[in-house]
């Protein structure tokens, strides 16, 4: 057993010697080049295109009312045929103007919009999308006019390069409710109606 520390000191010294370490005690300066790896070299930049920048991957969604909280309802691959945003943003439109089908109806889901609102791209422009809303606050009462804004917005905002909304009625900037009461006749993005989303549940695609 006495022979075991002159061991462990052999053993420490290879181990040592394996990792370069200077025999004589002495620190030493070791040039940029000579480091391995590439180590010294400054970590790469992602480009602005990268995915880390990318659209989140959730899909174009449809927003219904389910006991007084939004529902997002996911359209699946096929949900949107068109190409381009102002096409997809058109297709999500034209299915949160025709509401719910037979088998949401019966899973419980209701619009806010009325039967007589039409909804229509204009065009997208520095990721706004402008909204012809025709029809809304037309037999809609007062509290229920921020829960129909908030599915247009919600919905038009899933679509890709669809950052915020802007609402026109008869080609002039409609004013328009939030959550809280307040009132803007601004473009509004999804985080404004954001407290008027219910939890998430799990709803088939349509």
């Amino acid at each position: 057993m006495r022979a075991r520390g002159p061991l462990v000191a052999l053993a420490a010294a290879a181990v040592l010697a394996a990792c370069g370490a200077p025999s004589d005690g002495q620190v030493r300066e070791i040039g940029p080049t000579d480091v391995p790896y590439g180590l010294m070299e400054p970590a790469p930049v992602p480009s602005a295109d990268s995915s880390t920048t990318a659209a989140p991957s959730d899909g174009p969604r449809v927003y219904f009312l389910q006991d007084d909280r939004l529902l997002a309802v996911p359209l699946g691959r096929g949900g949107t045929a068109g190409t381009g945003t102002p096409a997809r943003l058109g297709d999500l439109l034209d299915r949160l103007s025709a509401g719910p089908g037979q088998q949401e109806r019966a899973d419980g889901l209701s619009s806010a919009l009325g039967p007589d609102v039409r909804l229509s791209a204009v065009d997208v422009a520095d990721g706004t999308a402008r909204v012809s809303v025709e029809g809304l606050a037309q037999n809609i009462a007062a509290d229920r006019l921020p829960l129909a804004v908030g599915q247009v917005v919600l919905t038009a905002t899933t679509a890709p390069g669809v950052l915020s909304v802007l609402l026109l009625r008869d080609g002039e900037v409609l004013e328009v409710p939030l959550p809280g009461g307040e009132r803007t006749a601004g473009p509004v993005t999804a985080g404004d109606y954001a407290a008027l989303v219910g939890p998430d549940r799990q709803v088939p695609a349509s």
